[in-house]
């Protein structure tokens, strides 16, 4: 073989080998390298390694919700599947970064949003009291000025009689006295029941602007709220990367305990040697969004099969 035909199938080798690295190396979205052994031969050790202190969340909480997300699986092969081990298999690391941080400037963002939706329904509770007690008085202003007109009639009614009978007498005259006090007295409430409306109408109207004004605010919060932070929700809050020495699962942000679980079993279901299946509600479906979380998270009929059909 002359030297150039040798150097050309080194070259040749050596870039089949430097694709095949790539290939190798590729990150995928959940980077997982390569699959861990099944879990079928028997539990998967793990143990609680590094969590950082900017989760705020304790080591308890953390067995708490690998325990539910393990369980979720164990139900579906009738047995345990993992064993809490200190020193030995996989390790669970909880590892804080920028993407966590954008959680908790989201859940900040919605306690704000909670706040204000918490005092717009305050506003429209008093509004709605308001309004009521204004319809309540309105229609008794109207009662009570129909029977002021109607006793006021009814005396302008009888003073004409008296005057086509031929005038009054002492006895009519003190009647009469007394009826234009009670006229004169009914119309007097009934203004003060006029100003004391139109002084409620106006403080409702006030609070009518108030609450238009918080509402429009309300969803301006939300507008910016779906803008800042909607999008795919893609399980990259966490990864799991298989090793000689068991694995590593690394979680890296999550919005609520109910969340880390459902992260939990789904980077479990990678360790174990699972892929994504096709089921948005599956846990092992490589988007989050659809799965049930409350009141339990729930495994669905393809989950079971995977898991099932790898332990075949």
């Amino acid at each position: 073989m002359s030297l150039s035909i040798l150097l050309k199938n080194l070259l040749l080798l050596l870039i089949g080998l430097i694709a095949g690295f790539y290939f190798l190396t590729y990150e995928k979205e959940e980077r997982i390298y390569r699959k861990a052994p099944a879990v079928c031969e028997g539990p998967l050790t793990y143990q609680i390694g590094t969590i950082d202190s900017q989760f705020g969340i304790t080591r308890k909480e953390v067995e708490t919700a690998i325990q539910t997300a393990s369980a979720l699986w164990s139900d579906a092969l009738e047995r345990p599947v993992t064993i809490l081990s200190e020193g030995t298999g996989m390790t669970l690391n909880f590892i804080y970064d920028e993407r966590q941080e954008l959680v908790d400037g989201e859940l900040r963002f919605r306690e704000r949003i909670e706040s204000e939706q918490f005092r717009m329904i305050q506003l429209q509770q008093q509004y709605d009291r308001n309004r009521d007690t204004f319809e309540n008085r309105s229609a008794d202003y109207v009662l009570l000025a129909n029977r002021a007109k109607t006793v006021l009639n009814e005396l302008n009614s009888w003073v004409s009689q008296k005057n086509i009978e031929g005038g009054f007498t002492e006895q009519d005259v003190s009647r009469l006295e007394e009826r234009r006090v009670n006229v004169e007295s009914m119309q007097q409430q009934v203004l003060r029941e006029r100003q004391e409306l139109d002084r409620l109408a106006a403080h409702l109207n006030r609070e009518a602007e108030q609450l238009n004004q918080k509402i429009d605010e309300n969803n301006s919060l939300v507008n910016r709220y779906n803008n800042e932070f909607s999008g795919e929700n893609r399980f990259t809050k966490a990864s799991y990367q298989s090793s000689a020495e068991g694995g590593v699962i690394t979680v890296n942000m999550f919005l609520s305990k109910h969340e880390l679980a459902l992260i939990l079993a789904h980077e479990l279901g990678h360790a174990f040697g699972l892929d994504h299946v096709s089921n948005p509600k599956s846990v092992m479906y490589g988007m989050m969004g659809a799965q049930e979380l409350f009141p339990v998270i729930q495994l669905t009929r393809e989950d079971m099969q995977a898991i099932r059909e790898l332990c075949n």
